[in-house]
């Protein structure tokens, strides 16, 4: 959930306030597709933020590595896997900066992971070639129509159009891939202090090919 675009400084500041700033239940995305999700199964989670779906997705039975920018954002990952009695492996790295394996995970979740327009293509194609064929991309984030709902309610997301996402834009950055679900609208988020109230939102879920 650690945005690249963002500075480190206040993802960490953000991170280390008491609680959990975007809750501890996983994404509803992640939910509702449980049934993808297999024992054994290699995870990666970019952008991590303080692990709610990391560590969902080692409750699962994956395998599970979290990375983030911030050392705060990973130290309460670990805190919440081991709370749950799990483990996932964290990696602190910039997104824009990390060597990503090739071919190896069949699970990406991708959570409210938004940067500047000129890397989000390079971001998810980065994605799709880290996934094993008949692997998962899942996708969440903010349309553009968010900027009216942080200015009504307050309920989350980059206060920047350009990080926002379009849903053509995602589309064509996964043109490669098979979209098993591609749903937008509205929906009353209630995910910690600084995801709460309705909010615009995009849920993907890409499969790569065989």
């Amino acid at each position: 959930m650690t945005t690249p675009g963002i500075p480190k400084d206040f993802w960490n500041a953000r991170f280390s306030e008491q609680g959990f700033a975007y809750g501890e239940r996983a994404s509803r995305l992640l939910l509702a597709f449980r049934d993808l999700l297999k024992p054994g199964q290699r995870a990666l989670v970019p952008a991590c933020g303080e692990g709610r779906d990391a560590v969902f997705l080692a409750e699962c039975g994956l395998d599970v590595t979290a990375v983030d920018m911030s050392a705060a954002g990973l130290a309460k990952t670990a805190e919440l896997a081991a709370a749950r009695g799990v483990s996932v492996t964290c990696l602190e790295a910039d997104l824009s900066e990390w060597s990503w394996p090739k071919a190896e995970y069949d699970v990406i979740a991708s959570m409210f992971l938004h940067v500047p327009s000129p890397f989000r293509p390079t971001l998810h194609a980065f994605m799709l070639e880290s996934l094993k064929p008949g692997g998962h991309v899942f996708l969440e984030g903010f349309l553009p129509e968010q900027l009216d709902y942080q200015k009504s309610h307050n309920s989350g997301g980059p206060p920047v159009l350009d990080m926002l996402f379009a849903p053509a834009d995602i589309s064509m950055d996964f043109k490669d891939a098979e979209a098993l679900s591609f749903l937008t609208g509205i929906e009353t988020l209630s995910e910690g202090p600084y995801h709460s109230g309705p909010a615009a939102l995009l849920r993907a879920v890409f499969r790569k090919p065989e």
